[in-house]
């Protein structure tokens, strides 16, 4: 009798599968933390730490759910102040996986098997300790997940208003979310027909009408930008096929075989008896897969665009092996060979170089070079962030017309670099000073001692784009007079002085990465608060080929590289008998 109560007693003492996932999941997350606390930055996580520095219902180019997250984060000291709340978020979604797909009567050997798939993962391993918008994406695709199953079980107005406000955040943490929402609502066209359904798509548009309200009052720049300003020029055969190389592997190929037989089987079903959850995994699954390979017709495909679909996957996966002796090795395997990259991560032993290595003494090493001045970085986004986190002085990045836009270009703190020395430079874009860098780069600057902000300048022709270079200038080269209406909401006059000459341009870039630009300095000087109509002989500074080409018009500084503060177009050009004909095509 003793020993029978000694047994139970014993067995009691043993973590139930439940509490054996949670507590793996848990120490995992304890990994994540000592990664996130000793790993650099990476460049986006700093421009999202710059976000957080100004909180608003939305950005240029995301939603504002990663820039609370880093907000809320800014109590603890170094990386962990931006990246805490965001690691902390892996183990919790991890968890409400394993709630939605473990058997009823699941075993210790399952949820080990659970766990060992889930960190086999490269995309679970690379995206778990980050502050990135990826983060809170998988936490409410799980959230909406287990709303949805909670919906399919039992219809009644709280679960609607649950999953109502799941997809409200999912989409708050990034716009794609919205794919996962249409998906699983496709995978099931009968909740059509379910009156709930319509209140919680009314939960989820009344609480995200913030963010619907900020895009209004900026003119819709984040759809603009991502339905438009992503576009690349035309289709590439290397955009689909590298599209597909990392699909093999982003997802293991140790897993591709395990995967495939997993719906060749329907093993889904075994640990999903829902038909309709089971379906959407489906949807998913498929869903963004052929989105995003539809999606490379118009440019590359980022990897961490596909994260939701590990949840499909993992789910396959622990259908078809979660019993499986060699899912077990596999996975102790993939673990092993993650943690030992981690480690080379933090402790870089063989002196690599990148973006989240080093950082730190090659921002103070340019802001020993600018002793004190600001310093306004030309179209390199990530660096003024990371230049002002490192140093806490004051940095800016002007937009320029190479580069992709950005929040900077929303930012009107430049305002206040107006009139003072401010030391414009890059990474060696340009001739000027040089100050070698740590990382054997080379940051390239000039001086300018009375300094004026030009981006909000707004430049526009007043005749239609569609003329011809028929004349040239005493050099040979082609040039033409335009009439130009320059507005200036500054509150001080713009004028180009021999020190600093300020220039009035059009380019033209054609698909190489260079543009020719009609140029000419700044005839008159441009009022403040005023309009100015100027009538510039502009000359054409280099040869432009045939061919369709990105057209902007600019005013800056002429030592730098062009400005891109005015809406780019696309033109036309062709070289007649008469001249170069150049006709704009589409806005």
């Amino acid at each position: 009798m003793v020993a029978f109560r000694s047994e139970n007693k014993t067995e009691r003492k043993v973590l139930k599968p439940d509490g054996l996932v949670a507590v793996l999941l848990a120490a995992w997350g304890i990994v994540n933390l000592l990664q996130a606390a000793f790993t650099g930055l990476a460049n986006d996580e700093a421009y999202y730490w710059y976000y957080a520095q100004h909180m608003a219902w939305g950005y240029f180019d995301h939603p504002p759910m990663v820039a609370l997250l880093v907000k809320l984060s800014q109590w603890l000291p170094g990386a962990l102040g931006i990246r805490f709340f965001s690691t902390l978020l892996q183990p919790c979604y991890l968890y409400l996986l394993w709630r939605m797909v473990r058997p009823t009567e699941a075993s210790r050997h399952e949820a080990v098997a659970f766990v060992l798939i889930c960190f086999s993962q490269p995309l679970l391993q690379l995206y778990g300790f980050l502050a990135l918008p990826d983060a809170p994406l998988m936490m409410f695709t799980a959230v909406f997940l287990w709303a949805y199953k909670r919906f399919l079980q039992k219809e009644t107005l709280l679960n609607a208003t649950w999953l109502g406000l799941a997809a409200a955040l999912l989409c708050y943490s990034k716009y794609h979310g919205i794919l996962v929402v249409a998906l699983v609502v496709m995978s099931n066209p009968r909740l059509l027909t379910r009156w709930k359904l319509y209140w919680a798509g009314t939960v989820a548009l009344l609480a995200f009408v913030p963010h619907l309200w900020w895009q209004y009052e900026h003119q819709w720049v984040s759809v603009n930008y991502h339905l438009v300003g992503r576009n690349a020029w035309e289709y590439k055969s290397s955009y689909t096929t590298e599209y597909l190389a990392t699909l093999l592997v982003l997802f293991n190929p140790l897993w591709l075989w395990h995967y495939v037989q997993a719906i060749r089987r329907r093993r889904l079903k075994e640990v999903i008896p829902e038909v309709a959850f089971r379906r959407s995994l489906y949807w998913l699954l498929v869903g963004f897969l052929v989105f995003f390979l539809i999606a490379t017709l118009r440019g590359h495909v980022q990897a961490q665009w596909l994260l939701p679909v590990v949840f499909p996957l993992v789910a396959l996966l622990f259908a078809e092996g979660r019993k499986s002796q060699y899912v077990k090795v596999v996975g102790w395997v993939c673990v092993g060979v993650f943690m030992v990259v981690r480690v080379i991560a933090v402790a870089n032993p063989f002196q690599l170089k990148g973006e989240i290595w080093g950082q730190e003494e090659i921002y103070r090493t340019i802001a020993q070079a600018a002793d004190g001045k600001p310093v306004q970085f030309m179209h390199n986004y990530t660096a003024a962030a990371k230049y002002t986190y490192y140093t806490g002085e004051t940095s800016y990045c002007a937009p320029y017309f190479y580069n992709r836009q950005s929040q900077w270009q929303m930012d009107t703190s430049d305002r206040a670099l107006a009139h003072r020395e401010v030391v414009v430079g890059d990474f060696g874009e340009f001739r000027g000073k040089e100050v070698a860098l740590p990382n054997g780069r080379v940051f390239t600057y000039r001086l300018i001692a009375d300094y004026l902000p030009m981006r909000e300048l707004k430049v526009s022709c007043l005749l239609p784009i569609n003329f011809t270079l028929s004349e040239r200038d005493s050099l040979g080269r082609p040039e033409i007079v335009l009439p130009l209406a320059v507005s200036n909401p500054y509150p001080y006059d713009i004028v180009s002085t021999e020190n600093a000459p300020i220039g009035i341009q059009m380019f033209l870039q054609p698909r190489a990465n260079f543009a020719a630009s009609l140029i000419a300095l700044l005839p008159n000087t441009i009022k403040a608060n005023s309009t100015t109509v100027m009538r510039p002989r502009l000359h054409l500074d280099r040869e432009v080929p045939d061919g369709r080409h990105v057209m902007g018009f600019a005013v800056g500084y002429t030592q730098f590289p062009p400005s891109g503060n005015n809406p780019k177009c696309q033109a036309m050009v062709q070289h007649t008998a008469s001249g170069i004909h150049i006709q704009q095509i589409s806005k």
